[in-house]
Protein backbone atom coordinates (compact mmCIF):
# COMPACT_ATOMS: atom_id res chain seq x y z
CA UNK A 1 0.00 0.00 0.00
CA UNK A 2 1.13 3.61 -1.30
CA UNK A 3 2.01 5.73 2.04
CA UNK A 4 -0.15 9.08 1.50
CA UNK A 5 1.05 12.01 3.93
CA UNK A 6 -1.00 14.27 4.96
CA UNK A 7 -0.83 17.69 4.52
CA UNK A 8 1.29 20.12 7.16
CA UNK A 9 -2.01 21.89 7.20
CA UNK A 10 -3.88 19.03 8.94
CA UNK A 11 -0.79 17.08 10.54
CA UNK A 12 0.56 20.04 12.01
CA UNK A 13 -2.76 20.38 14.31
CA UNK A 14 -2.60 16.89 16.13
CA UNK A 15 -0.84 13.84 16.54
CA UNK A 16 -4.26 11.97 16.01
CA UNK A 17 -6.71 11.22 13.38
CA UNK A 18 -10.00 11.52 14.24
CA UNK A 19 -12.50 9.17 12.22
CA UNK A 20 -16.27 9.05 11.88
CA UNK A 21 -17.73 5.43 10.61
CA UNK A 22 -20.73 5.00 8.81
CA UNK A 23 -22.85 2.47 7.77
CA UNK A 24 -24.16 1.32 4.77
CA UNK A 25 -25.91 -1.90 4.30
CA UNK A 26 -23.77 -3.51 6.94
CA UNK A 27 -20.63 -2.46 5.18
CA UNK A 28 -18.37 0.34 7.54
CA UNK A 29 -17.28 3.50 5.87
CA UNK A 30 -14.58 5.40 7.42
CA UNK A 31 -14.34 8.92 7.03
CA UNK A 32 -11.52 11.39 8.28
CA UNK A 33 -13.49 14.52 10.15
CA UNK A 34 -11.61 16.89 8.27
CA UNK A 35 -13.06 15.91 5.03
CA UNK A 36 -16.68 15.33 6.29
CA UNK A 37 -18.65 18.30 5.32
CA UNK A 38 -22.13 18.14 6.64
CA UNK A 39 -24.24 14.79 7.70
CA UNK A 40 -27.93 15.42 5.91
CA UNK A 41 -30.90 13.52 7.29
CA UNK A 42 -33.74 12.28 5.61
CA UNK A 43 -32.09 12.97 2.11
CA UNK A 44 -34.36 13.52 -1.09
CA UNK A 45 -32.43 12.64 -3.81
CA UNK A 46 -33.73 15.02 -7.44
CA UNK A 47 -32.71 12.12 -9.54
CA UNK A 48 -30.66 9.52 -10.55
CA UNK A 49 -28.84 9.42 -13.85
CA UNK A 50 -25.90 6.98 -15.50
CA UNK A 51 -22.42 7.92 -15.15
CA UNK A 52 -19.69 5.23 -16.23
CA UNK A 53 -21.96 2.18 -16.38
CA UNK A 54 -23.34 2.95 -12.60
CA UNK A 55 -26.58 5.08 -11.36
CA UNK A 56 -26.12 7.78 -9.46
CA UNK A 57 -28.51 9.89 -7.27
CA UNK A 58 -28.10 13.77 -7.25
CA UNK A 59 -29.44 15.99 -5.26
CA UNK A 60 -29.86 19.86 -5.31
CA UNK A 61 -29.08 22.57 -2.28
CA UNK A 62 -29.75 25.61 -3.75
CA UNK A 63 -27.08 26.07 -6.42
CA UNK A 64 -25.32 23.53 -5.62
CA UNK A 65 -25.99 19.81 -7.14
CA UNK A 66 -24.09 16.99 -5.80
CA UNK A 67 -23.33 13.25 -6.86
CA UNK A 68 -24.36 10.78 -4.42
CA UNK A 69 -22.03 7.25 -5.06
CA UNK A 70 -22.84 4.27 -3.46
CA UNK A 71 -19.19 3.66 -1.31
CA UNK A 72 -19.98 0.12 -2.30
CA UNK A 73 -19.72 0.90 -5.89
CA UNK A 74 -23.64 -0.33 -6.96
CA UNK A 75 -25.74 1.10 -8.58
CA UNK A 76 -27.82 3.78 -6.11
CA UNK A 77 -30.93 3.02 -6.33
CA UNK A 78 -32.18 2.73 -2.10
CA UNK A 79 -33.60 5.74 -0.41
CA UNK A 80 -30.73 6.12 2.99
CA UNK A 81 -31.43 7.17 6.29
CA UNK A 82 -28.56 10.57 5.73
CA UNK A 83 -25.94 11.40 3.16
CA UNK A 84 -22.27 12.04 4.66
CA UNK A 85 -21.35 14.85 2.13
CA UNK A 86 -17.54 14.75 2.05
CA UNK A 87 -15.12 17.15 0.41
CA UNK A 88 -11.87 16.03 -1.79
CA UNK A 89 -9.28 18.39 -2.40
CA UNK A 90 -6.91 17.66 -5.11
CA UNK A 91 -3.99 20.75 -5.46
CA UNK A 92 -5.92 23.70 -5.70
CA UNK A 93 -9.04 21.63 -6.56
CA UNK A 94 -12.04 21.72 -4.58
CA UNK A 95 -15.09 18.91 -4.57
CA UNK A 96 -18.07 17.94 -2.85
CA UNK A 97 -19.77 14.32 -3.52
CA UNK A 98 -21.95 12.38 -0.85
CA UNK A 99 -22.34 8.82 -0.02
CA UNK A 100 -25.65 7.52 1.28
CA UNK A 101 -25.69 5.94 4.89
CA UNK A 102 -27.84 3.99 7.21
CA UNK A 103 -26.73 5.58 10.55
CA UNK A 104 -25.25 8.52 11.62
CA UNK A 105 -21.60 8.25 12.26
CA UNK A 106 -19.68 7.18 15.19
CA UNK A 107 -16.38 8.43 15.92
CA UNK A 108 -13.43 7.06 16.77
CA UNK A 109 -8.98 8.31 16.76
CA UNK A 110 -5.94 6.88 15.64
CA UNK A 111 -2.36 7.46 16.11
CA UNK A 112 -1.53 9.43 13.22
CA UNK A 113 1.28 6.51 13.08
CA UNK A 114 -1.31 3.79 12.74
CA UNK A 115 -1.03 1.13 9.78
CA UNK A 116 -4.69 2.09 8.99
CA UNK A 117 -3.83 6.08 8.79
CA UNK A 118 -3.13 6.21 4.84
CA UNK A 119 -5.66 3.86 3.95
CA UNK A 120 -8.64 6.12 5.57
CA UNK A 121 -6.66 9.61 4.32
CA UNK A 122 -6.15 8.31 0.77
CA UNK A 123 -9.09 9.52 -1.04
CA UNK A 124 -9.70 12.99 0.50
CA UNK A 125 -6.49 14.43 -0.04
Amino acid sequence: MRAVPLPNSVSSLTDRLHVLEFHWHGVGIQIPKFALYACVPNPIFTCFVQRHHRQIAIMEFGRYTLPILDPLEDDLDDQANYVAIVSVARGNRFGLYGFPTDCEGQGFTLPMDHESVPRIVQYFI
